[in-house]
């Protein structure tokens, strides 16, 4: 197990050792508490000063005592002030069938600003991101042949801890984004919405599987649901450019996602 030892940034992922909770030297408690407890020994330190100051957490399977499991972390949201920073890391116990046993959402502070790299392209569903997008789909022929005819807003929302939630609506006319806002006049027409987890595994996964994923059930809607479907293709386009925004800031010199074992987790 290692410790971070660069700021923390959206994207960066950590993978622990995998152990048998038996031989972790616990003093166990009841079963609806064992996996927090198992996760909190198993997974890296975040920075040094920081604290956890919430916690959710959902136990599909709840792990007992002769499981082995490892931890999977991954940072979903930053966030830096005057006084501090902020940030959440999405936590999963897995076994070793590689199935997800419990999962939970871990909001951290630290006093130092410097603790986090902030940048709008992981900024899921906030106006500077969707100023992003917009800048880039300005020149996607793609996209502005896909919505030639249509006159309507989508809104994206990403989820955080504790019910928080970032959206954004993209005030589209006949292929062109006229206004990016938090709310737009009339508001949206539908409104696509995942977890931050959700957003940060796609836009950092190898390829884009937006349909997969959004066929699975891992994005929902809300507002008019036919034009959610027939409206696929340039939400395909969109997330497309997310995920170009992200890997472009990912790639920027001295940014790097820290892990341990020499493993990659799984998005």
């Amino acid at each position: 197990m290692s410790t971070l030892t660069t700021s923390i940034a959206v994207g960066d992922r950590t993978v622990s050792d995998a152990r048998r909770v038996s031989e972790l030297g616990l003093s166990l408690p009841e079963a609806s508490l064992t996996g927090i407890v198992v996760a909190g020994v198993l997974a890296p330190a975040t920075t040094s000063g920081a604290t956890r100051s919430g916690l959710q957490w959902n136990s599909q399977y709840a792990v007992a005592g002769d499981d082995v499991v490892h931890v999977e972390s991954v940072v979903t949201r930053v966030e830096q002030s005057e006084t501090g920073a902020e940030f959440d890391r999405h936590v999963r116990l897995v076994d070793e069938a590689g199935s997800i046993r419990e999962e939970g959402i871990e909001t951290w502070r630290s006093p130092e600003p410097s603790d986090v790299r902030f940048d709008p392209g992981v900024d899921f569903c906030t106006p500077a991101w969707g100023e992003r997008l917009r800048e880039s789909l300005s020149t996607d022929t793609a996209f502005a042949s896909s919505l030639s005819t249509w006159d309507g807003t989508v809104g994206l929302r990403c989820t955080d801890s504790s019910g928080r939630a970032r959206e954004l609506q993209l005030r589209i006319y006949r292929g062109t984004i006229i206004d990016v806002a938090r709310r737009v006049p009339g508001g949206a027409t539908f409104t696509l919405i995942a977890p931050a987890v959700t957003w940060v595994d796609l836009v950092f996964a190898e390829r884009n599987d937006f349909m997969r994923r959004a066929i699975s059930g891992e994005f929902s809607s809300s507002g008019e649901g036919y034009e959610y479907l027939r409206l696929t293709k340039p939400l395909d386009i969109i997330i497309a450019h997310a995920r170009s925004a992200a890997r472009e800031w990912q790639s920027v010199s001295g940014h790097t996602l820290p892990l341990t074992c020499g493993r990659q987790a799984r998005p």
